[in-house]
């Protein structure tokens, strides 16, 4: 969808709500369920407040006349508190806009200068968006995954941290990761490239643009075997390289083929590759680690999950609606 379409579809708060309402994320005026202090029937009204109009329900009994939020019924737009009140400031309209530019993969800065809400609320949409795709992304949504002679699982581990030129900067924040013995790399490094990281290490699966990432502390076997386990059938075909933790993977009824990368890129005689993933670890890495500068530890996982979710959804003919769509399906 286009920026100028979107604009022309939420414009006002009554065009935002016949836009969400015609995509099932809002219930329509004659679904709405009864007052639920009198049990009268509830009609669309219009309500006036310092910042705008916005769109409740009202009861139709003259002697109640109760008012309720229209957003009632779909927990991703009428989240509460502790009093049951909505706990949001943000009209249909911003929010949807906001929601826009994170399909956009605009940076909180970006939406802040196009927007005028706050770096505050504009993280918190964020985050709520990148649960929504955690869920649909996750092995209880999608299943596991079959690999096949035409298209086999991929599997491979990559560290996310790099280096830090000049011990400057920082690529994730407390990027103090876990102790991991496993990666063989050397912590000091007397170089102009500053104090080599340990870690965070990524695991991740690939079949053509089903992508899914796991934030783990190693990559060691016992760290690694149970995700797989987890995520791919079994009797599945999968290609890796000749890390150790993969060689015990036929005595778990996996098909498992290597690659030697030290030898080459693509297995002469089986023609076993890891090829896919480790261009999908080029774009991933050049989104959290070079666009973002980095990421908080605490939503690292949600970050791979929103790209696993961009990889899978690459095909959709508009990415806004199917992401709309995503959100029905997690919240209705």
């Amino acid at each position: 969808m286009l920026a100028k379409e979107f604009y022309n579809e939420t414009s006002d708060e009554f065009k935002t709500l016949a836009f969400l309402r015609r995509h099932g994320l809002l219930d329509e005026e004659q679904s709405v369920s009864p007052c639920h202090q009198c049990g009268g029937e509830m009609k669309d009204t219009r309500k006036r407040r310092r910042n705008g109009e916005f769109m409740p329900v009202r009861c139709r009994n003259r002697g109640c006349q109760t008012f309720r939020s229209v957003r009632r019924g779909n927990v991703f737009f009428h989240f509460t508190d502790l009093n049951n009140k909505v706990h949001c400031n943000l009209s249909l309209c911003q929010i949807l806009e906001i929601m826009f530019y994170f399909i956009e993969d605009l940076s909180y800065h970006q939406v802040q200068g196009l927007t005028g809400r706050g770096s505050e609320a504009i993280c918190d949409w964020f985050n709520m968006c990148r649960e929504v795709c955690s869920v649909i992304v996750s092995v209880q949504n999608r299943g596991q995954m079959i690999g096949t002679e035409e298209e086999p699982v991929q599997i491979d581990e990559a560290r996310f941290a790099g280096r830090r030129k000049y011990n400057r900067g920082r690529m994730l924040q407390g990027d103090q990761a876990p102790n991991s013995t496993d990666s063989g790399a050397e912590v000091d490094n007397n170089r102009n490239h500053g104090r080599r990281i340990d870690g965070p290490w990524v695991f991740g699966l690939k079949k053509g643009l089903e992508c899914r990432y796991f934030y783990v502390p190693r990559r060691d076997r016992d760290t690694v075997q149970p995700i797989i386990q987890r995520e791919v059938a079994e009797g599945s075909i999968i290609h890796s390289d000749e890390w150790p933790a993969y060689f015990n993977l036929n005595q778990l009824n996996f098909r498992h083929f290597t690659v030697n990368h030290q030898q080459n890129y693509v297995d002469p005689t089986t023609g076993t590759h890891t090829q896919a993933i480790e261009r999908s670890w080029l774009d991933a890495k050049i989104r959290i680690l070079k666009k973002m500068r980095g990421c908080n530890q605490g939503t690292f996982q949600s970050h791979l999950d929103y790209w696993c979710w961009r990889i899978m959804k690459k095909e959709a003919p508009d990415l806004f609606l199917a992401f709309l769509g995503d959100v029905r399906a997690v919240y209705r």
